[in-house]
C-alpha cells in the first residue's frame, strides 16, 4: 500500500510553476497564485531551460523521494483509500499502525547511510526518511518517542501512539509535504534547501549514539535462495533446501546447473 501510494500518487502528482517560453507561463502571471504558506502571490518560478533537477541540483533526487514518502504516510491515514488496497476496520487500523512505526524505524536504521567524515548522505530514500522520523517526533504530545534506560542506547525502543495517528502525525507530515510541495513548484531552492538541510541534519548524540548502536544491531542482509526438487527412485519427489548465505545461493545454482546438464539413472525434474 505505502509503496503504492508513494509511486503512482507521490510521485505522480504535483505541478511546476514556469515561463515555458519567452513571455508564456503556465499559469496566469497577471494574477499568480497565492502561496499556501506565505499568503501572498508566488514570486518565483522556472524560467525557459530550467527544469527541477538543474535548479535543485544534488539535493533533487532525495527532496523529491521525501515528497513522495510524505504523500504516502498522509494518504494512508484515509480510510477510502485502505478500502482500495483491501484493508478496512481493525485491519485497516493495524496497517495504519504498521506503516508508521515502520517508517519511524526506518528512520533510524537509515543513519547507517551517513557518512560522519563527509557529513553527507549516501543514499536519498534514507535521508529522507530520516527527515520523517523528525517530522514524527516533532509532532507533539507524545506521538512519537525514543525511549530507553541504558547509556549506550542498546534498549532503545521507538514509539507510535497508534491513536495519535490522525489527529498529531498526519498533521505534522502534512505540514512538512506542503513546504516540500510549493518550494518545489515554485522553484524556490533557498527555502527549499534550508528545510531540507535543517531536518536532515545529524548532530553528535544521532550521528555517534544512536548510529553506533544502529550498526553494532546491524544484521546480514537477507537473500532469497531458491530450493531444488529431485525426482528420486519410486517416482519421489525430493525438496533439497539451503541456508539464506552467500554460500547457499552458490550451491543452489551449482546443483540447480549439475543436475540439469546431468544424465540420472533416476531422471532429475528440477
Amino acid at each position: 500500500m505505502q509503496v503504492g501510494l508513494h509511486e503512482l500518487l507521490g510521485h505522480g502528482c504535483g505541478k511546476l510553476l514556469q515561463e515555458t517560453s519567452e513571455g508564456v507561463y503556465n499559469f496566469d502571471i497577471e494574477s499568480p497564485p497565492i502561496s499556501p504558506l506565505t499568503k501572498k502571490p508566488i514570486t518565483s518560478w522556472y524560467t525557459p531551460g530550467q527544469t527541477w533537477g538543474s535548479v535543485f541540483g544534488s539535493l533533487a533526487a532525495s527532496y523529491e523521494e521525501c515528497r513522495a514518502e510524505c504523500v504516502a504516510m498522509a494518504l494512508c491515514c484515509d480510510l477510502g483509500i485502505l478500502a482500495i488496497f483491501g484493508f478496512e476496520g481493525v485491519e485497516a487500523s493495524d496497517v495504519l499502525y504498521s506503516a508508521y512505526l515502520s517508517m519511524a524505524r526506518a528512520g533510524i536504521a537509515a543513519l547507517e547511510f551517513w557518512d560522519p567524515t563527509s557529513r553527507k548522505w549516501g543514499q536519498a530514500h534514507m535521508q529522507a526518511r530520516f527527515s520523517i522520523l523528525q517530522t514524527f517526533l516533532s509532532a507533539g504530545n507524545d506521538f512519537a518517542s525514543l525511549d530507553y534506560t541504558k547509556e549506550d542506547l542498546s534498549d532503545l525502543t521507538i514509539k507510535i501512539d497508534k491513536s495519535k495517528i490522525v489527529s498529531h502525525g498526519r498533521p505534522a507530515v502534512e505540514s512538512y509535504l506542503q513546504k516540500l510541495a510549493i518550494y518545489k513548484a515554485t522553484a524556490d531552492l533557498a527555502a527549499g534547501t534550508k528545510l531540507y538541510n535543517d531536518i536532515t541534519h545529524v548532530n553528535e548524540w544521532w550521528g555517534t549514539k544512536i548510529r553506533d548502536e544502529v550498526l553494532r544491531q546491524k544484521t546480514p542482509r537477507k537473500v532469497f535462495v531458491q530450493a531444488n526438487t529431485i525426482l528420486s527412485k519410486g517416482e519421489n519427489v525430493v525438496l533439497k533446501e539451503y541456508p539464506a548465505t552467500a554460500e547457499g545461493m552458490i550451491q543452489s545454482y551449482a546443483d540447480r546447473t549439475y543436475l540439469s546438464d546431468s544424465v540420472w539413472e533416476t531422471g532429475p525434474n528440477i
